[in-house]
């Protein structure tokens, strides 16, 4: 898969968890988050891996409506950000400790 489809493949699947986090139990959240998480990881885009865990975690802790939103909206533009490497994954994770705590 090239990095174009991938990064449309992963789009399209954090933009179905935008939708899912309207009605899904946190559960299935958590099944839906996994799931872009090993294909982020598969394909080395470790921004995406970093905010992936954090929503999972985030979601573990029994977290709901803005903040599992407001992770989303990072996932996104994780994916979204066209660099793969760890840095700038903990570059997401600061901007969103930063901008989910008010």
């Amino acid at each position: 898969m090239g990095v174009s489809a991938r990064n449309d493949d992963l789009a399209a699947r954090v933009a179905r968890l935008g939708l899912m986090a309207q009605h899904a139990r946190p559960r299935d959240l958590v099944v839906e988050v996994d799931s872009i998480r090993c294909v982020a990881e598969a394909a080395g885009v470790l921004p995406v891996v970093a905010v992936a865990h954090a929503l999972e975690a985030a979601l573990g802790r029994g977290e709901s409506g803005v903040i599992v939103r407001g992770w989303i909206s990072m996932l996104g533009e994780a994916v979204g950000c066209g660099q793969t490497d760890a840095q700038t994954g903990h570059v997401f994770l600061a901007a969103a400790a930063v901008r989910l705590a008010g």
